[in-house]
């Protein structure tokens, strides 16, 4: 999308494979400089194809609970070279998640390129998200690093998959990286009751009750020495 890569994004095709790991060459991502078009999706450079870059999800450390706060999912690539662009779709079960906000992560512009989003477009299910960068210098950045933060709402125990229906990479100067996606299980446990506490009492009642005694015996022995014959 040279000037590099202006303008809007149009989804234009792509598709999942079955299983959890899919191929794209970045055949849906398209820009509009002035009055050229330049569509990507044909062909790959040398340097990107020399790649292994990877699009994977990130999971909470700590497994949501059902009923339970937010929780983010980090959209990461891998292996990367001239980070130019990205979009991609994901998708959910609208059954077990609420998606709450998706955020762009700051890797993109990471280099000093001027970064510029479209407007997240939701559906029942799904999420998408398209990101360009502006300008001929500097490149783009290299390695790996956190293209967006996706926020859902557990609602129900159970797991709920996060598949990408499309995840499609590009340079700088708007050439498609060949990338696998690599999707991800939620698993959402049941909010637990509040039963900690009887544990709890049970572990203490011992202590208490031996507390109670020795507290007890105190205040006998004090009433003792207060009240005890004195010599003359």
């Amino acid at each position: 999308m040279n000037a590099r890569h202006r303008g809007d994004c149009r989804a234009r095709g792509g598709g999942v494979a079955n299983g959890t790991t899919t191929d794209y060459a970045g055949a849906a991502l398209g820009g509009r400089t002035g009055s050229r078009v330049v569509a990507l999706g044909s062909g790959l450079s040398a340097q990107a194809q020399g790649q292994g870059t990877t699009v994977r999800l990130v999971r909470p450390a700590e497994p949501p609970t059902s009923g339970g706060p937010p929780f983010a999912v980090s959209v990461v690539v891998d292996n990367v070279v001239d980070l130019g662009a990205f979009e991609f779709d994901l998708t959910y079960d609208p059954a077990a998640l609420k998606f709450v906000d998706i955020q762009q992560g700051p890797f993109v512009g990471s280099s000093g390129r001027e970064v510029r989003c479209l407007r997240p477009r939701t559906e029942q299910g799904s999420v998408r998200l398209t990101c360009l960068t502006l300008g001929a210098k500097p490149d783009g950045p290299n390695s790996s690093g956190e293209l967006a933060a996706v926020t859902f709402q557990p609602l129900a125990p159970g797991s709920s998959a996060l598949r990408f229906a499309r995840a499609i990479v590009t340079d700088a100067p708007a050439q498609p990286l060949r990338a696998h996606a690599q999707d991800a299980t939620i698993t959402i446990s049941a909010a637990t009751e509040s039963g900690g506490g009887g544990f709890a009492w049970a572990l203490w009642g011992p202590v208490i009750g031996i507390g109670a005694l020795v507290l007890g015996a105190a205040a006998v022995s004090a009433a003792w020495w207060v009240r005890r014959p004195r010599s003359a």
